[in-house]
């Protein structure tokens, strides 16, 4: 049995029936293409940490009973004059014609803001009806009167005037996002419409419209990260070989595995979202990769003399089985992101697993037949069919140089890995848990620059949810209720990062402004006037009441420890009423907890993933000495990369554990290569020193090569606009470059190291 457990076999029999095979893609791949057009996209940032958890139950609860909480279309004005008598009344006919649109259930601003009733009569709205008419002075008393009320101020306003807040409630808060671009595309014409000529900013943010920016920004990765990928896998292949037909056989599979795994996720009911959004790229790059090498097998087989059919199938013995064995590792390190119990990172293991074997099957249906047909056996052999090639000579001078360095420094070289595995690993080890909400939405647009002055200028763009609820059908339109109430917004109010409060007895507050009135009162005017306002604190029908509470954009380090607070806090208002439910949520505040518990559980998986795969490449060899070897020089890049994360402060987010994830899965293939060729050349009676020589001269340019492929087709990623894809492209690129170094220095010194001390039964002989 091979090291590839016979599978590379596969090759050998499209190799056999080439044109049956070349049929059979032909007939798959057009149904696959109309599948793959159908594949739709995840915009709802809530489906990353959605769980069975109690805290996202909660979540889920408040949005069903409270539909417009944090679900708004946010409009954001902003300019030195908003508050002048003509732009004045601009804003408002916006509001009144906002309000004319059927897909708009209300909008809430400044303009909504009433002065408290006196009696039974109905509150006044503060905005008197003719604004043209007003006059400087009486501009400034409005404004003031604005900025002091209790139900606007830091909310719909900002303390200088220069920003302003239409929250535009939608009668469907589930429409899909075309319907979403739609409305907000008309909003915005009525817009600039009505404050033409005003030298008013406008920009629109939200939950709303951060979806549809979303859902843009992964359109374009889509677009941006197959282009790129395919563009720099072909330029290497053509760089190295310099031939038309080795460009065609390593970009055909690449297309091939892209097309079948986009109309696989659509059949398997999948969508993109922003971390499947890199699995397309991954599978291309891996496709580029193994291709290669496969190739380069091809080659040199030719460039020996073999005939066609020969060279290719000898490569697909020697090469292939290290083929399947690099596609089982990265498929196991994928696999083992399904450990992790969120649907998000299972979903996400589960299609970049499934990539990673499509990647395999591609290569193998389509290289060998293509080969057959396309590649001619040169007319020149030996070095002379290489001819002068500058990049090929300059690749081979660096496996040279690495070749020469580990024969003659073995130990020193082993040692320096082992001392930066060890100092670099102890610095990933003191890395904090971090994320940020903001991370997860595109940057560098309007929509994100608005959220930047809603933090800046009113009380934050963040809102953490306290759900206060009563027992089903209990009566809480009592006195008592404003007193549970209350106390729970002291909770709140005891915590400096909780800026503004929205609450029952924020409104019931304002109410008593307008004269000697009780809270019976105050119940009879809430059932009567069924205000916007009211109705998002306050559901009887449902036995609840809600709080919330803006907060700036921080860290899950420095929100998480708010949370423990409050909850303290909380556990004595559930001992004083011990029929109340008080629970903390919002998506920030949820998606803070659930971060910080994946992180635990990647790690978790991240190191089961790392003892399979090693225990892996033991069995698969038939030998201890090649999965001890293997161990340092694959924690090396994850341990570098970690310390990297800490050294400039990023810390560990769940994208990063699992681009260590993708990264070892990848990395492990060079060593896989590495040990495959020194394991034939063991095989063929070469001694271990000269076998680990020739190993590298050998398989180092191809690794070299495909190093370049993989860590520019992965790192184009971190050109994505979502900061969490950006992230997984540069840590991923880190990863990458260190297991080139790793398998070119660091595992044949220590593989030398060990053979010099006992030499292992490393060798088998190497088949025709």
């Amino acid at each position: 049995m091979t090291a590839g457990f016979g599978l590379e076999k596969l090759g050998l029999w499209t190799l056999r029936f080439p044109r049956t095979t070349i049929l059979i893609i032909l007939l798959i791949t057009p149904l696959m293409i109309f599948s793959a057009s159908r594949l739709g996209f995840s915009s709802d940032i809530r489906e990353i940490f959605r769980s069975g958890s109690p805290d996202f139950n909660v979540l889920e609860k408040v949005a069903d009973q409270y539909p417009g909480s944090g679900r708004d279309i946010l409009m954001v004005f902003q300019g030195p004059k908003l508050f002048t008598a003509e732009t004045l009344d601009r804003l408002r006919e916006l509001q009144l014609q906002l309000g004319l649109i059927d897909d708009i259930q209300y909008v809430l601003s400044m303009f909504s803001a009433r002065s408290p009733p006196k009696g039974d009569e109905t509150p006044k709205p503060l905005f008197p009806f003719d604004l043209q008419d007003l006059s400087p002075d009486q501009v400034d008393a409005l404004k003031k009167a604005v900025q002091s009320h209790p139900l606007v101020k830091n909310k719909l306003v900002s303390e200088d005037g220069e920003l302003a807040l239409f929250a535009i409630a939608l009668k469907d808060q589930d429409r899909d996002v075309d319907a979403l671009r739609e409305l907000i595309g008309e909003i915005r014409s009525l817009a600039n419409e009505e404050l033409e000529g005003q030298n008013v900013d406008i920009a629109f943010t939200g939950l709303a419209v951060m979806r549809v920016e979303i859902i843009a920004a992964l359109s374009r990765d889509q677009r941006v990260f197959g282009l790129i990928g395919m563009t720099i896998g072909l330029a290497f292949c053509w760089l190295y070989f310099r031939k038309f037909f080795y460009v065609v056989i390593a970009g055909t599979p690449a297309a091939v595995a892209l097309i079948w795994l986009l109309g696989s996720m659509q059949l398997l009911g999948q969508e993109v979202n922003v971390l499947t959004n890199v699995v397309p790229v991954i599978v291309m790059v891996i496709v580029f990769a193994n291709a290669l090498h496969l190739l380069f097998g091809i080659r040199r087989n030719l460039e020996s003399g073999s005939e066609i059919g020969d060279a290719i199938a000898d490569a697909v013995r020697t090469v292939g089985p290290a083929t399947v064995l690099t596609s089982a590792t990265t498929t196991i390190a994928l696999l083992s992101l399904t450990l992790v119990r969120h649907p998000f990172i299972t979903g996400f293991g589960f299609i970049a697993a499934l990539g990673t074997a499509i990647a395999y099957v591609a290569i193998m249906v389509t290289v060998p037949p293509m080969a057959f047909y396309m590649l001619k056996k040169p007319k020149q052999t030996g070095q002379a069919a290489r001819g002068r090639d500058p990049i090929g000579h300059a690749i081979s001078g660096i496996a040279n140089g690495a070749a020469l360095l580990v024969r003659a420094y073995p130990q020193a070289i082993a040692l320096l890995g082992l001392v930066l595995t060890l100092g670099a690993g102890t610095l990933y080890a003191l890395n904090d848990t971090r994320y940020r909400y903001m991370d997860n939405l595109p940057t560098d647009n309007p929509s994100y620059r608005a959220i930047q002055s809603i933090d800046k200028k009113l009380a934050g763009p963040n809102t953490l949810d306290l759900l206060v609820q009563w027992p089903d059908g209990t009566e809480i339109a009592t006195p008592e209720t404003l007193k549970v109430v209350r106390d729970a917004h002291q909770v709140l109010a005891s915590e400096p990062q909780l800026k503004q409060i929205n609450a029952l007895d924020g409104v019931a507050t304002w109410y008593a402004g307008g004269g000697d009135k009780g809270e019976a009162d105050f119940f009879r005017f809430v059932e009567k006037a069924k205000s916007p306002t009211v109705s998002r604190v306050f559901a009887p029908e449902s036995s609840s009441s809600l709080l919330t509470a803006n907060f700036a954009d921080i860290d899950a380090a420095d929100l998480i420890p708010v949370l423990n607070r409050l909850e303290t806090k909380l556990d004595v208002l559930r001992k004083r009423y011990g029929n109340v439910d008080f629970s903390l949520t919002g998506i920030v505040p949820v998606s803070a907890m659930a971060s910080t518990e994946m992180i635990g559980r990647l790690n978790q998986s991240l190191l089961i993933a790392i003892a399979v795969i090693i225990g892996l490449i033991g069995v698969a060899f038939r030998s201890l000495t090649a999965g001890l070897v293997s161990i340092l020089p694959n924690l090396l890049p994850i341990a570098i990369a970690g310390a990297g994360l800490y050294i400039t402060g990023v810390g560990l987010q769940f994208t990063t554990v699992v681009a260590f994830t993708i990264g070892f899965g990848m990395a492990v293939d060079n060593t896989i290569h590495v040990l495959n060729r020194y394991r034939l050349e063991r095989g063929s009676g070469l001694e271990p020193a000269d076998a680990i020589d020739k190993s590298i001269t050998v398989i180092g340019p191809v690794l070299i090569v495909s190093t370049i492929v993989l860590v520019a087709g992965v790192g184009a990623t971190a050109f994505s606009e979502l900061p969490v894809v950006q992230l997984y492209g540069r840590v991923s690129a880190t990863v990458l470059t260190v297991a080139l170094i790793g398998a070119l220095l660091f595992l044949p010194a220590i593989l030398r190291v060990v053979e010099d001390w006992r030499p292992s039964k490393f060798a088998v002989p190497r088949t025709g």
